[in-house]
C-alpha cells in the first residue's frame, strides 16, 4: 500500500510532494496517506513518516524548500536546533530569512524574516543553507522570551558553541533592524557561566530587585582541598546559593554527596540557601527578598 512513500523518501527522511507527482503517484494516494496519519506534514507539500522523529536538519531543509525562495536560509531558533543550541521547547513555526525585497510568508508552520546576512553569516550543512551559530543565537533572542534568549547565550559560551568575543563581533556587524535593541540587552545580561535555565532565572530576577549579582560557579577551598562548588555564592560574607533541579539531587547518592557537602560548608562559616524551580519561577519576589535577608543577616546591603 505505501510502495511509493519508500521509492519518492529522501535520505533524511523527507517526502516532497512535487517529486512524488514526478514519480507518478496520484494525489488521491497522498491525501490517503495524511488522512490515515502514514505521513505528516512538517511544512506545505513536505511531509514525513509518521512514526520517525524528525532531524532538526531536515526540518531546516524542509522550511528552506517551503518557502519557494531560491536564496532563502534557515535561521533563529531553526538553525539554533542544527546547532544544537537551547531553544524553547515546541517545534513550529520554523524560520527562514529572506532578501528584504523578497517575498515573506508567514504561515502557521513557517514564518520568512527580511533580513540582510553579511558575508559569513551562512553556512551549508549537508547542502542546506542555514545561518551560524552565533547568527542564529543573536537573531533568535530578539524572538523569544527574555530568559529563553538569555539562557541560550549563557549556555552556548559555557559549551564553547560561540564566544563572547564572536558575540560582540557579530552584534557590530549587524546591519540594524527590528528588534536588534533587544538583542543587546539579552547578550549584556548573559555571563555565559549559568549551568542550568534555573540559574539564569535566578540571577535575571535578583537583578531585576535590584540586588548585587552573586559570583557564578564559584569555587569553596579549605585550604589546598576542594570543598565544593557552588551555583553562585558572596564570596565576601560566605553566602551560597544554590538552585536544585529535581533530575540532579533526587537520587540517594546525589542526596547524601548534598547533605555531606553542606556540613562542610557550615563547618567552614558558610550559610546556605537553596531554591527550588517554584521559589524562583512563581516567587522571584520571594526568592529575592530571602538573598536580601540572607546578606543583611551578614552585614553586606542588598543592592
Amino acid at each position: 500500500m505505501d510502495e511509493w512513500i519508500d521509492d519518492v523518501i529522501e535520505h533524511d527522511g523527507l517526502i516532497l510532494r512535487e517529486r512524488a507527482l514526478r514519480a507518478g503517484v496520484d494525489p488521491d494516494q497522498i491525501m490517503k496517506a495524511l488522512r490515515t496519519g502514514r505521513i505528516r506534514r512538517v511544512q506545505r507539500c513536505v511531509y514525513v513518516r509518521r512514526a520517525p522523529e524528525i532531524a532538526p536538519l531536515a526540518l531546516a531543509r524542509a522550511a528552506v524548500l517551503s518557502s519557494g525562495v531560491t536564496d532563502a536560509v534557515a535561521s533563529h531558533q531553526t538553525a539554533a536546533r542544527v546547532h544544537g543550541l537551547a531553544t524553547p521547547d515546541g517545534r513550529w513555526p520554523e524560520h527562514v530569512t529572506v532578501a528584504r525585497n523578497e517575498r515573506r510568508i508567514r504561515r502557521r508552520e513557517l514564518i520568512c524574516h527580511g533580513r540582510t546576512l553579511a558575508l559569513g553569516d551562512v553556512e551549508f550543512r549537508d547542502g542546506v543553507p542555514v545561518t551560524t551559530a552565533v547568527r542564529s543565537l543573536l537573531d533568535m533572542s530578539a524572538d523569544v522570551a527574555r530568559l529563553n534568549a538569555v539562557w541560550a547565550i549563557d549556555d552556548a559560551v559555557r559549551r564553547g558553541i560561540v564566544s563572547l568575543r564572536e558575540i560582540a563581533k557579530s552584534l557590530s556587524a549587524r546591519a540594524g533592524g527590528r528588534g536588534d535593541g533587544v538583542v543587546k540587552l539579552r547578550v549584556a545580561e548573559a555571563d555565559g557561566c549559568a549551568e542550568s535555565i534555573l540559574e539564569t532565572a535566578g540571577r535575571l530576577a535578583l537583578k531585576d530587585g535590584g540586588v548585587v549579582l552573586p559570583v557564578a560557579q564559584y569555587e569553596v577551598f579549605d585550604g589546598d582541598e576542594f570543598v565544593a562548588r557552588l551555583d553562585a555564592a558572596y564570596p565576601e560574607c560566605r553566602l551560597g546559593l544554590e538552585f536544585d533541579g529535581v533530575a540532579v539531587h533526587n537520587a540517594p547518592r546525589a542526596l547524601y554527596r548534598d547533605r555531606q557537602r553542606q556540613n562542610r560548608l557550615l563547618q567552614l562559616g558558610w550559610t546556605l540557601l537553596r531554591f527550588t524551580w517554584w521559589d524562583v519561577m512563581h516567587d522571584p519576589d520571594g526568592f529575592v527578598a530571602a538573598v536580601r535577608r540572607g546578606l543583611s543577616a551578614r552585614g553586606v546591603g542588598g543592592s
